[in-house]
């Protein structure tokens, strides 16, 4: 019952004046006129609930996974204090059956004993097999993200009442070619970057300092956004470092049995890409700032992923929130983001491109409630066009909206 008084309290999101925003005692809303579902996936309590990701399973159903406390009384003898570092934290997920308007009660995906895992990410591949890519952080609680062991599960038997049956399970290590030299040249950056100051020193200091450490460079690689398919059926998975704030992808073109890691992406402090397939072998990665500039940053590929641009401003503000874009049926791209200038998360918007993601002349408020948190968004559009955004609400549950492209172009 927890959840449910937090959920009055904070207001769930109903459809006011074409916005999503704060209400008050209400956990599924739909108005027509504005075009907008919005409802929750569970109201029991779960913890410590954080970094949903959405597909849509082969029948039409929707799959949403997340992170949560095992032990949500906070009783259990758990290493650490931080609630999504506990020894206890684990993947959940719940499922929505083609036609029907509520989830399933909610299963478990992977819970890897005696430690944390994070950031589950969800696709299905080209066979119609439902990946599950997620990090389990090995040194809780002397470290955290930067101990972060990548890992995947394959399952074809998922799209049921049930948790999956998982056929595969992978340990991934991404080694990408030219590390220690993007590294070396980002600290070298920031230490002779126009208005230097005596702290970006020091982080070069500190970045070079973790290079010689081969636990940072092997350990650290964080999922966050889905999974991709490119234009061949291989799978590209996004993964940053959070050791150094550098991105790169792992590709694999055999379903898992080997895998290639990407060249980095040469600009550090940026986490948490988004990769959209535009066809052609060009892709486009959107991240997660953590340089403190503010802003969404992008680095395009012409290689199908194998190297990456330099990053360039997107146009859209990001106070280090989680984002993600997808290429829609149309040619358009739309992101999910935090569009707000301060560090809060209270604020959560679509945005619409038309020409690529150099500009993006639709939004649409999809929460907006001072004090509170809407964060680590993620979008999938259907294959009936509709699309569907899953994110946290206020780390007590995961709440999902439905639109459509149009609902964002009026």
């Amino acid at each position: 019952m927890r959840v449910r008084r937090a959920l009055l309290l904070a207001g769930a999101l109903v459809v006011a004046a074409g916005t999503m925003v704060a209400g008050r005692g209400q956990t599924g809303v739909h108005d027509a006129a504005a075009g907008l579902t919005s409802d929750v996936v569970f109201s029991s309590d779960r913890g410590h609930v954080h970094a949903s990701s959405i597909v849509e399973t082969p029948s039409g159903g929707l799959y949403v996974a997340w992170y949560e406390n095992g032990d949500p009384t906070n009783t259990g003898p758990f290493e650490g204090q931080d609630l999504d570092k506990r020894e206890d934290v684990r993947v959940a997920g719940a499922r929505r059956a083609a036609g029907a308007t509520a989830w399933s009660e909610p299963v478990v995906l992977a819970d890897t004993a005696g430690f944390p895992d994070n950031n589950p990410a969800l696709a299905v591949d080209a066979g119609g097999r439902l990946w599950l890519v997620f990090a389990t952080l090995v040194g809780v609680p002397d470290g955290a993200w930067g101990t972060a062991l990548p890992q995947a599960r394959v399952s074809s038997d998922y799209d049921r009442d049930g948790a999956p049956r998982w056929d595969d399970a992978h340990v991934l290590l991404p080694r990408p070619p030219g590390l220690m030299a993007a590294v070396a040249q980002g600290a070298e950056r920031l230490r002779f970057a126009e208005g230097r100051t005596v702290e970006t020193a020091a982080r070069s200091t500190r970045l070079l300092e973790r290079l010689a450490d081969p636990y940072a460079r092997r350990l650290g690689w964080m999922p966050r956004t889905h999974p991709v398919l490119l234009d061949d059926g291989a799978l590209l998975v996004p993964f940053s470092n959070e050791n150094f704030n550098l991105a790169a992808m792992m590709i694999t073109r055999d379903g898992g049995a080997t895998w290639t890691t990407s060249a980095p992406v040469p600009t550090l402090g940026l986490i948490q890409p988004s990769v959209v397939n535009l066809g052609g072998g060009r892709l486009a990665a959107f991240f997660r700032d953590a340089r403190g500039l503010g802003i969404i940053a992008r680095s395009d590929s012409h290689d199908g992923g194998l190297t990456w641009s330099d990053a360039v401003p997107s146009g859209l503000p990001n106070r280090s929130g989680g984002v993600e874009a997808i290429r829609l049926a149309s040619g358009r791209l739309a992101m999910v983001y935090n569009n707000h200038t301060g560090r809060e998360r209270d604020r959560l918007a679509i945005s619409i491109s038309d020409d690529g993601g150099r500009t993006w002349p639709w939004s649409r408020q999809l929460a907006d409630a001072p004090g509170q948190r809407f964060d680590y968004p993620s979008i999938i559009q259907a294959r009936d066009g509709s699309l569907h955004v899953t994110f946290s609400d206020n780390l007590k549950t995961v709440r999902h909206v439905a639109l459509r492209e149009e609902d964002v172009r009026r």
